[in-house]
């Protein structure tokens, strides 16, 4: 039995648990969270690179990114559908290994047959930029961006999958080991690519997206080796790859999907936010951008343990583990909330340290502009942490419950019908420019949390958990 299935089962009451938990959540999401956060150094050092090919090179990419990001949240939402089912498998113990290796081989189909569309229309992306109405080389420069990109759509959302496989038996380390040497050697081969250096043609800004798919295959590639000849060989996890299961197939997918959509509502709303943050002012867009930057960052620590929390609880309810639900969810919300808040509070304390990393000199006459704005943003930005901790733990622990509709319609709701529309309302009729929104956001972001920690609290109502506990209807 793994570590985590024994914290799930123990009993008791008092601080004790509750300190077990939370030892347990940071032992489990800590590792996630720095996982997620090599992505995010990947893009910094591409985005770095590319800077020094030149302003085109950048806004070309920025403008292929801003296509990509929405197909490839939807994926790895999908993805995260067969999480759940791996948790509910190895909490209930009876034959968890042939069970939780379907469950990956049909994710595996699953993400991959979904990626097939997804190709397909991505690859005339330069026909929607023109549509768009972006100048026709900028267009162009855009699409290649996006094609030479396209394979990490595959292998990152099967990354995604292998290390969620790895995660529910509580051995994340090996999936973090290979996303952090991934920076480096993503630094390297793009290096080599966009310049043309080491003997290597220099292809610029396709260069850069053939250097970041070629590392996502090889780290794919490597977490796979680690599965097949380390401490899961027994489990023989690719064997019979191509053995169809109709059911656990359909069950991915009905899980997934909704999964996918909240994800793509939720970073559809802050693509529409930068566009109305343009339409204020560049300056106010370019503190928008450095706020959100610095948001992203210590929200993969929220993310990390809302994942965590994701797999412990879908654990404790494949064992029939009522208390051990309710001590993973509160504890986990606890947790969450306490580390936003506490990385919020430097966002209020220190504005201009955090800020001058990326202006250094916050006198001229347009950064001081922006540093102004920024330092407005990020006091409402220490706020914002907490309640995105909040809607993210509360999804999380919905989904280990493969509780994942309701949640969909709640972040559509929260985040487009309310959120969106406050942000514009405040912003452009009632004039309260940029603040109002960051004011959306806050709105937006602390609705759809309650909704999913009032769902949370009632979740005896909620036909899947029902289910999993045997509770009569």
């Amino acid at each position: 039995m793994t570590a985590a299935v024994e914290m799930t089962r123990a009993t008791g009451g008092g601080w004790r648990a509750w300190a077990g938990e939370a030892r347990a959540l940071s032992t489990l999401g800590v590792p996630l969270a720095f996982g997620q956060l090599a992505g995010i150094a990947m893009l910094t050092t591409d985005t770095i690179l590319l800077g020094h090919v030149g302003p085109e090179a950048l806004a070309a990419a920025s403008l292929g990114f801003s296509v990509l990001i929405v197909p490839m949240m939807y994926l790895m939402g999908v993805a995260q559908g067969a999480t759940p089912m791996m948790a509910f498998a190895v909490g209930a113990r009876r034959h968890h290994v042939r069970e939780v290796r379907r469950t990956v081989r049909q994710a595996l189909w699953v993400t991959g047959l979904v990626c097939v569309p997804v190709f397909a229309g991505l690859w005339h992306s330069d026909a929607l930029f023109s549509l768009i109405g972006h100048e026709p080389r900028l267009a162009a420069q855009a699409a290649d961006y996006v094609r030479s990109l396209l394979p990490t759509l595959l292998t990152g959302t099967w990354f995604i999958v292998l290390r969620s496989f790895m995660a529910t038996y509580d051995r994340p380390r090996a999936a973090l080991v290979i996303a952090l040497a991934q920076v480096p050697v993503n630094g390297l081969i793009n290096y080599a690519l966009i310049f043309g250096n080491w003997g290597a043609p220099p292809l610029g800004l396709v260069g850069a997206g053939i250097g970041s798919s070629v590392t996502g295959l090889m780290g794919l590639i490597a977490l796979a080796l680690v599965i097949v000849f380390g401490h899961f060989r027994r489990f023989h996890l690719f064997g019979r790859f191509w053995r169809a299961d109709r059911r656990r197939f359909v069950e991915v997918l009905r899980l997934g999907t909704p999964i996918g959509l909240t994800l793509t509502f939720e970073v559809l709303l802050f693509a529409g936010a930068a566009q109305l943050m343009g339409l204020i002012s560049p300056l106010a867009l370019a503190a928008h951008q450095l706020s959100i930057q610095f948001c992203a960052i210590t929200f993969m620590f929220a993310l990390g343990i809302a994942q965590a929390a994701g797999i412990r609880i879908g654990i404790a309810a494949g064992a029939r583990d009522q208390s051990g639900v309710a001590l993973t969810g509160w504890t986990a919300l606890a947790l969450g909330c306490s580390v936003m808040g506490l990385l919020g509070l430097s966002f209020v304390l220190f504005p201009q340290t955090l800020v001058g990393i990326f202006l250094t000199d916050i006198t001229g006459p347009e950064t001081s502009v922006v540093f102004a704005y920024a330092r407005d943003f990020m006091m409402l930005a220490a706020l914002f942490q907490v309640v995105d901790a909040g809607q993210v733990v509360g999804a999380n622990l919905l989904r280990g419950i493969k509780d994942t509709r309701v949640p969909m319609i709640y972040a559509l709701v929260g985040y487009w019908v309310i959120g969106f529309t406050t942000s514009w309302a405040l912003a452009f009729p009632l004039k309260m420019g940029g603040i109002g929104v960051w004011w959306g956001f806050v709105l937006a972001l602390g609705l759809v949390a309650g909704l999913m920690v009032r769902r949370f609290a009632g979740r005896r109502a909620i036909p899947a958990y029902r289910a999993a506990f045997g509770l009569a209807a």
